[in-house]
């Protein structure tokens, strides 16, 4: 009974007890919740054919993994100490043979990570490739890289890394199928002497497509000299025989380098700025923290990658304030570096080199007048505009 005065649900002063209950808008909040749980989970079911690109670690390639040098030199070559750090980054990918990417995963990627890049499996692997292969592939294309590092490293500190141009593949019913050999050493074309894969292509195209070209060869420990057919590439109309070539160096000293289990051949440019750091006197990063990323070839250039954008991203997050992209990335990299990383372009190792450099001597970055990706872009929409 109630008595006068008093209002069902309210104490005698007035006031309210605690609400135990669930109103209207609680109850439609904890309905959308629920929902939002269980469509995730169902997301999570579902599998969707995509990879899904997120920045990884960075390693410094001047510092150790697992306890190991990541660069160790031959006891014969002269080393000097190192400070700073030269980061070489790594991406993570998800998506690969045997490894599904869920609807749920893909939602994250897409939407709400700025960090992280999708695109479709069959961009990016063959439907008939196998995890082993890939593996086999990234560690093939390491070592490779490191080679190379090594000999644009020694080179560039003076030391003389002589090298033969090799045929390593002959492409079937191509001009040369049955007429060059793998292994053959290409001395000369032309009567001119090689130096290397770049020569031996720059002196084709001085003989029209469909006549021969004279090469000499060491094949099987003797020198001959034989008349190689030509014809146009369909696509460019450059003259061609239809090979691979390959430089096969005689080093000087071992150098070895230890990625653990990193694949690839995206840090090459990384590993020739620490092994020139490494036999060079003083310090080339002025104690500073650079990252990077980059193919390295023979003779030094700078080749693009994939995850560029990713990479970025983990090197911020490392606390570097450089980064070193290669210049053929550049349209990735426009409008999507991180705050407070500076982003330089360089299509060659000396490029490299001579940025760590400037930088090292520079009291503050914003101070240097360094390249940036868009005004490379701006040159090259200029220059096609021009050649147009």
């Amino acid at each position: 009974m109630t008595g006068q005065g008093y209002h069902e649900g309210y104490a005698k002063d007035g006031t309210r007890p605690p609400h135990t209950g669930i109103g209207w808008r609680s109850g439609a909040a904890l309905a959308f919740a629920v929902a939002v749980v269980l469509g995730a989970a169902g997301l999570n079911w579902v599998k969707v054919d995509q990879v899904v690109y997120s920045p990884g670690p960075v390693y410094d390639t001047l510092g150790t993994i697992d306890d190991e040098d990541v660069v160790r030199m031959d006891p014969d070559l002269p080393t000097y100490p190192t400070d700073g750090a030269l980061y070489f980054t790594t991406i993570r990918l998800a998506g690969g043979p045997g490894d599904d990417v869920s609807a749920w995963d893909y939602v994250v990627a897409r939407w709400l990570d700025p960090s992280t890049t999708v695109v479709p499996r069959e961009d990016v692997f063959p439907d008939d490739v196998t995890a082993d292969q890939i593996r086999e592939q990234n560690t093939e294309l390491m070592q490779h890289s490191q080679q190379d590092a090594a000999v644009v490293a020694l080179r560039a500190a003076g030391i003389e890394v002589p090298e033969d141009i090799v045929v390593a593949q002959v492409i079937a019913d191509a001009p040369a199928d049955g007429v060059l050999h793998v292994d053959d050493q290409i001395l000369a074309v032309e009567g001119e002497s090689m130096h290397d894969a770049e020569t031996v292509r720059a002196r084709l195209q001085e003989v029209d497509p469909g006549q021969s070209a004279t090469m000499t060869l060491v094949r099987d420990g003797e020198e001959v000299e034989i008349d190689v057919p030509t014809k146009a590439d369909e696509e460019t109309g450059r003259t061609i025989v239809g090979v691979y070539l390959a430089p096969r160096y005689d080093m000087p000293y071992d150098v070895t380098i230890d990625a653990g289990n990193v694949g690839g051949p995206s840090a090459g440019m990384m590993f020739a700025l620490a092994i020139y750091d490494t036999i060079t006197e003083g310090s080339m990063t002025g104690g500073e923290s650079f990252a990077g990323t980059g193919t390295i070839s023979g003779n030094g250039t700078v080749g693009p990658i994939g995850g560029i954008q990713q990479k970025m991203f983990a090197s911020a997050r490392a606390g570097s304030e450089v980064f070193l992209a290669p210049a053929d990335n550049c349209r990735d990299v426009v409008g999507h570096e991180p705050r407070g990383l500076t982003v330089v372009p360089v299509s060659t190792f000396e490029e490299a080199r001579g940025y760590v450099e400037q930088v090292a001597s520079a009291d503050d970055v914003d101070d240097l007048a360094l390249p940036t990706c868009a005004a490379t872009l701006e040159d090259a929409d200029d220059a096609d505009t021009t050649g147009g």
